[in-house]
């Protein structure tokens, strides 16, 4: 039964083309809610702002890994309200509660863009470094486009965002 179940896997990808591959094992995935503050409100004018992200891990499915925090702090040139969704790099320490587990450094490329009205941030990359190291994650957050009339007046000091971890994609 082993043998023809590969002989029909083999002949199918024969026949489409199609090469099976292996799947790496998801090692990780937590639920994820963040909060980014400005270091003063943005607005519609552009200006260079400090941004730091707090981030909580939370329903995680390793038991030894099932919670943490993470820490990130950036600084922006040229940022405003319709900015937030901006493309770079960076990288995120994840400390995770249980002290037996090593803090896992995640190097990431961003991607975002507006969807409806959403802003739909995607991390891409992989840990490089403590638990989980050398695994491929995706970090995907939303959060709600910010208030256009506080844009033009007053400016968003704060924005929260929710998302989930996948580690081991």
């Amino acid at each position: 039964m082993i043998r023809t179940a590969a002989i029909c896997t083999i002949t199918t990808a024969a026949l489409t083309g199609v090469t099976p591959t292996a799947q790496a094992a998801v090692a990780q995935t937590c639920l994820v809610n963040e909060v980014v503050t400005f270091s003063e409100p943005v607005t519609n004018t552009p200006k260079t702002v400090s941004v730091t992200v707090n981030g909580q891990l939370f329903n995680c499915t390793d038991p030894t890994a099932r919670t943490g925090s993470y820490t990130e702090t950036a600084t922006l040139p040229d940022y405003t309200c319709t900015q937030l969704f901006y493309q770079g790099s960076g990288a995120r320490v994840f400390t995770w509660t249980d002290p037996a587990v090593a803090p896992s450094t995640y190097s990431y490329n961003r991607t975002s863009s507006r969807v409806g009205a959403n802003i739909v941030i995607l991390l891409l990359g992989s840990i490089t470094a403590g638990g989980f190291d050398a695994e491929p994650a995706k970090m995907q957050l939303t959060a709600v486009n910010p208030n256009p009339i506080r844009c033009a007046t007053t400016g968003v000091s704060q924005l929260t965002l929710v998302g989930a971890l996948t580690v081991g994609l």
